[in-house]
């Protein structure tokens, strides 16, 4: 099972009294399962809708003891056929919050920590490179694109589940090698890939994610191999799938389909970050100038902070000579924020994806660029080609 070389996880090690063991009797008794190890494994579940409500049920019924869920969705009534952890009554609220409650309930052993938010934005590359695996409970081609970027950059393989009526898939995806998600690209996966983004500025669209058809029952089927496959990564068995492999199940007529998916030599999204990184203490009010500063005391010659994502600083109208503050990441501006509210023409968005230590911008802190604890971030040096990286929070 790949651990990364710098991992320093705070958990403490689970310590098994007769109340726990007792718990998973019958799990003892398979010949290859080791229930401290599933109690000492740290998952991280992307996505609580159909998919995330039974991977994490399963989660807590084997006993992993530390999951981190991220989602920024609310249960709505649609999702209660579906969805094993919410009821009516929580209609509104925060999927993840439910969520967690219910994993708790499940099993009082599992330490469940909730992450409100989108996975681009809601933890930092240091959270990801801590974990023993990722699931990915995703509904959308760009939620899956972003993941498979951070779990290659952070070096964590990753299985990614998909469901529709009466189909649904569950590939395996490694930094280490073989094909990543974003290496079987089609034509049409990238025109549905940019259905997401307007023109000409590339900001959000607006427009909702294509609805797919499914039940509760293909949605336990997949779950049920996600898990599956994640147990027999977890205890080091090598059978199952391997890294770049797909397993296509299909319930109208029954079938299974095991293949291995193509390398794509060219693929932008194989890298992977150093396996030392150093760690600097994160706090919310930090600024970029201040950062530059710490990275120089490491890695002298630092003169400028790449972002892990672009940011809009402004909006300019070229028609009414007017300008709009904006500051936040570009996945979180929509086209029609564009429009001019003055004159109605589009407007022109200022964006960054760099900072200088002497621009402006300098003075902007992590809370106000939306950098969460623990991102690993990139420096430039003025004498330097490489590439420098300092992980802010331990």
């Amino acid at each position: 099972m790949h651990r990364p070389r710098n991992y320093a996880g705070n958990m403490a090690e689970i310590s098994f009294t007769d109340h726990i063991e007792g718990r998973y009797d019958r799990h003892n008794l398979i010949t290859w399962w080791d229930q401290r190890t599933v109690a000492n494994a740290r998952v991280i579940v992307a996505g609580a809708g159909a998919l995330g409500n039974e991977v994490l049920k399963l989660l807590a019924l084997v006993g992993v003891g530390h999951i981190l869920v991220m989602d920024f969705d609310t249960v709505s009534r649609s999702n209660l056929a579906r969805m094993v952890l919410f009821r009516e009554e929580d209609i509104g609220k925060p999927k993840v919050l439910v969520a967690a409650d219910r994993v708790r309930e499940i099993n009082p052993d599992v330490e469940i920590r909730p992450i409100e938010g989108d996975l681009r934005f809601a933890i930092g590359l240091g959270e990801y490179r801590s974990a023993d695996l990722v699931l990915g409970c995703l509904d959308s081609i760009n939620a899956r694109w972003a993941l498979n970027r951070k779990c290659m950059q952070a070096g964590v393989e990753w299985i990614d589940g998909g469901i529709t009526d009466f189909h649904g898939s569950v590939a395996r995806y490694s930094p280490a090698a073989d094909a990543c998600y974003e290496c079987n690209f089609t034509a049409r996966t990238i025109e549905r890939f940019n259905r997401r983004y307007s023109c000409p500025f590339g900001l959000i669209s607006g427009r909702d994610d294509d609805k797919m058809p499914t039940t509760a029952v293909t949605t336990s089927v997949i779950a049920a191999f996600q898990i599956q496959q994640a147990l027999m990564m977890l205890h080091g068995i090598d059978e199952g799938l391997q890294p770049g492999e797909r397993l296509s199940v299909y319930l109208k007529p029954y079938r299974m389909i095991q293949d291995k998916l193509p390398l794509n030599p060219d693929c932008l999204a194989h890298f992977t970050l150093p396996s030392e990184i150093p760690v600097a203490e994160y706090a919310e009010g930090l600024t970029v100038g201040q950062v530059i500063r710490a990275a120089r005391a490491i890695y002298p010659g630092v003169d400028a902070l790449s972002l892990p994502f672009e940011i809009v600083v402004e909006f300019q109208c070229e028609t009414c000579d007017t300008h709009q503050p904006v500051l936040r990441p570009k996945e979180k501006v929509l086209h029609a924020e564009a429009i001019c509210p003055v004159c109605g023409d589009l407007r022109t968005p200022v964006a960054v994806d760099t900072i200088n230590v002497d621009s402006a911008l300098a003075g902007l802190s992590f809370g106000q660029l939306e950098i969460p604890p623990r991102e690993i971030l990139t420096f430039a040096a003025y004498d330097n080609e490489d590439r420098l990286y300092l992980q802010f929070g331990s």
